[in-house]
């Protein structure tokens, strides 16, 4: 997959869905240098050593950020521990937690915590796969 990859994709998504989904790519892309964009799963996904991060459409317009620990052998569990203050996060699992955001304003509103949130889980997931 190309390094533009995710411009390619984001640039056929209908507005104003893609200024919101661009700006949580921007901080997922910036949370750390080690970070690489493509498209996986249809959709924006993000690594380091494996995937952590995956992003989608909601029908009805929100953007979903997926949390997750990568790849793993069956019935191998991998419990994570992420402060949380603004309550983004709705765990479905012990390894996998979702965040929906409605708008671009939304995600800049939560850009900080979002921020927190991703330096932790790329920290525990790293060690997780080392």
């Amino acid at each position: 997959m190309t390094p533009d990859a995710v411009a390619v994709y984001l640039d056929g998504v209908p507005e104003p869905t893609r200024t919101a989904l661009s700006e949580l790519c921007r901080i997922i892309a910036g949370s750390d240098r080690r970070v690489r964009g493509e498209i996986k799963w249809n959709a924006p996904s993000f690594t380091i050593d494996d995937h952590f991060a995956t992003t989608g459409l909601v029908k009805d317009g929100d953007i979903r950020l997926v949390l997750h620990t990568g790849a793993r052998r069956r019935g191998e569990k991998r419990t994570l521990v992420i402060d949380d203050p603004d309550g983004l996060l709705e765990w479905k699992d012990a390894d996998r937690a979702v965040a929906v955001f409605r708008s671009a304003e939304d995600v800049r509103a939560h850009e900080e915590a979002l921020r927190a949130i991703l330096s932790e889980w790329i920290a525990q997931t790293q060690r997780l796969t080392s």
